[in-house]
């Protein structure tokens, strides 16, 4: 796989000029969590939408790892069908982890799902929007990552979070609304036009 995208160096980032709409682009990677008072370790991994912040998945565990990887993006499949909304021919977007470029990954991504695989040429720097996500995470609820007294504490927090995340915080880049909200005035829209298209 390395020789792929040594090969492939320089057109490895599909991002780069594009301008996704809702739900076409999303961005991943894995972050290091300390709790309990910073003396422990896990690592969380999230998925979240370019345009509107939306994250239709995430996963907590001890270690950054295929198996963290696949509970994170069955959510994404769960969250993707609830709201009738396929994943071929979408983006994924991520740095070149080892996780990312493994046979799982990619099986899981490209041949089951249909999706286009998008990989950052230069680390953290070409994949903004999920590091945006990480810090916005950490800046407004550090403290109760560190209060978690125990990996279970730690998935409710999350649980908490990004229940807020999708459903409450307002995103200026989504006209001051809540990403679910925008989504689902996306999809109404949607709706209507196949309707018109249909009776047309």
């Amino acid at each position: 796989m390395q020789e792929i995208l040594e090969e492939a160096s320089g057109q490895l980032n599909l991002l780069i000029g594009l301008d996704p709409g809702p739900l076409e682009a999303f961005s991943t990677d894995f972050t290091e969590i300390r709790y309990a008072g910073g003396n422990r370790k896990a690592h969380l991994m999230a998925v979240v939408d370019l345009e509107s912040k939306f994250v239709p998945g995430w996963a907590v565990g001890p270690s950054a790892n295929g198996e963290l990887a696949m509970r994170c993006w069955e959510r994404v499949r769960e969250r993707m069908s609830g709201l009738s909304m396929p994943l071929q021919e979408r983006i994924i977007h991520h740095d070149q982890d080892s996780v990312y470029t493994s046979y799982r990954w990619l099986r899981a991504v490209l041949l089951e799902d249909g999706l286009r695989v998008s990989y950052s040429e230069n680390g953290a720097k070409g994949n903004p929007w999920i590091e945006s996500l990480w810090g916005r995470t950490k800046a407004e609820i550090g403290s109760r990552i560190a209060g978690a007294s125990s990996l279970p504490d730690l998935l409710s927090v999350f649980e908490d979070r990004f229940r807020y995340y999708n459903s409450e915080r307002r995103h200026s880049s989504t006209g001051h609304i809540p990403p679910r909200e925008h989504i689902g005035q996306t999809l109404d829209i949607l709706e209507s036009q196949s309707q018109i298209a249909a009776a047309s």
